[in-house]
């Protein structure tokens, strides 16, 4: 059952004038007038959690009052690491990721987001491809007039073609009947 605020503070004031986790699951039960209450690990956790921080609040939920979350601070996308990063790419703009952040010393993980959140990168691998002629494209012309005359001439040919996604969009194009 997910506890209010009010009902938080009210079981941690009670704890602290009755010096008894059960006395104060009793005024609990007196109080809201119900038959649940918290277990004695929770009474305990909100108490502690008063006396180290100050307050019975989720710490990890952003608050109005505070500026950020609490919990591990973030270490890995300091103003440093990015910069470290950017000179990289400047530097060698084909590395990898994991070659990126090997020769940086850092994980992999960190290297991929100041990538993406930071410098607004999308790291893809270089891949060189042959250069295409004029015969090329000739070719491919004579390839669907021939496919397009198999589709007209057999009409369960389709069911007979396996196509992946990769072919299709490795031409840039796909096959249109005329």
């Amino acid at each position: 059952m997910p506890w209010t605020t009010e009902q938080k503070i009210f079981i941690v004031e009670a704890y602290f004038r009755k010096k008894s986790i059960h006395a104060a699951q009793l005024q609990f039960k007196e109080r809201f007038e119900c038959c649940e209450f918290p277990v004695h690990s929770m009474i305990y956790r909100w108490v502690n959690k008063f006396r180290t921080h100050g307050t019975v609040h989720n710490l990890n939920r952003k608050d109005t009052n505070r500026q950020s979350h609490a919990g591990r601070p973030k270490s890995s996308r300091t103003p440093h690491n990015v910069a470290a990063v950017r000179d990289s790419v400047v530097h060698s703009p084909s590395k990898s990721v994991r070659r990126r952040s090997q020769e940086l010393g850092t994980n992999r993980e960190p290297v991929q987001r100041i990538l993406i959140a930071d410098l607004h990168m999308h790291p893809c691998r270089i891949q060189i491809k042959q250069k295409l002629t004029p015969d090329d494209m000739r070719k491919r012309v004579i390839m669907c007039q021939w496919f397009c005359d198999k589709i007209d001439g057999v009409p369960d040919f389709l069911d007979n073609v396996w196509i992946s996604a990769a072919d299709v969009t490795r031409s840039g194009r796909h096959i249109h009947r005329t």
